[in-house]
């Protein structure tokens, strides 16, 4: 679907279940055989590990291999976590960054996978243009070392701020939930390709998946 090097990222209002996305996508990964930096900066590496959990995946066994890393960036986080990376300082940008760096060398290098939930939280506490740095200088190190999925959420930032990042991205995922509380979700670009975007039904599988490659759990029927 998207490069063999990428940085994507996925928009969605609250409701729509980013941070089980990061999840549901991390786990894929690891069930795959590839190393995950997970970058966490909403909540606590012990959420990250019992949202795991319910896709299948104890977290912990892969950390002690290092094919799992989760970097706690978190600004509420109290806890203190030995199997996580926290980072200094979460409010200085620089810091977060040598923190995925210190990730992806604990898995053992490249390629991996880095996972960030999320950059809409960077905007509470610095300036849009910084955010906009920030989110470059990740995309092309991740790049260099595997790939990156970001997420980000509509609703609370502003147009302004999220074409900033949006402009910078390889792919652009949009998630959103209707009335039903059925969820969808779309491709709305991919750099180099003409995408139609449709909407496509679209729940976290919570079962093995048994074909190499399935990352999203979609629907048979388009929106």
């Amino acid at each position: 679907m998207f490069p063999e090097n990428h940085a994507v990222l996925v928009m969605g209002e609250a409701s729509t279940g980013l941070f089980e996305f990061c999840c549901y996508l991390g786990s894929t990964y690891l069930k795959n055989g590839d190393k995950v930096v997970f970058l966490e900066n909403n909540t606590s590496p012990r959420q990250v590990r019992r949202q795991m959990s319910r896709f299948g995946v104890e977290a912990s066994e892969y950390e002690e291999t290092n094919h799992l890393v989760i970097v706690d960036a978190s600004m509420v986080s109290t806890e203190q976590d030995q199997s996580a990376i926290r980072v200094e300082n979460p409010s200085v940008l620089p810091y977060i960054f040598e923190g995925v760096t210190q990730g992806i060398e604990k898995a053992g290098g490249k390629p991996a996978r880095v996972i960030f939930d999320s950059l809409t939280s960077l905007y509470m506490h610095q300036d849009p243009e910084a955010v906009g740095r920030f989110f470059k200088d990740l995309s092309t190190m991740s790049r260099c070392n595997g790939t990156m999925t970001c997420v980000i959420h509509k609703g609370i930032l502003d147009e302004d701020q999220i074409a900033m990042v949006a402009g910078l991205a390889d792919g652009i995922l949009e998630m959103k939930i209707d009335g039903q509380y059925k969820r969808f979700i779309r491709i709305n670009y991919l750099k180099g390709t003409a995408v139609t975007p449709k909407w496509v039904p679209f729940e976290f599988d919570t079962g093995d998946q048994e074909e190499e490659g399935a990352f999203l759990g979609w629907g048979g029927k388009e929106e």
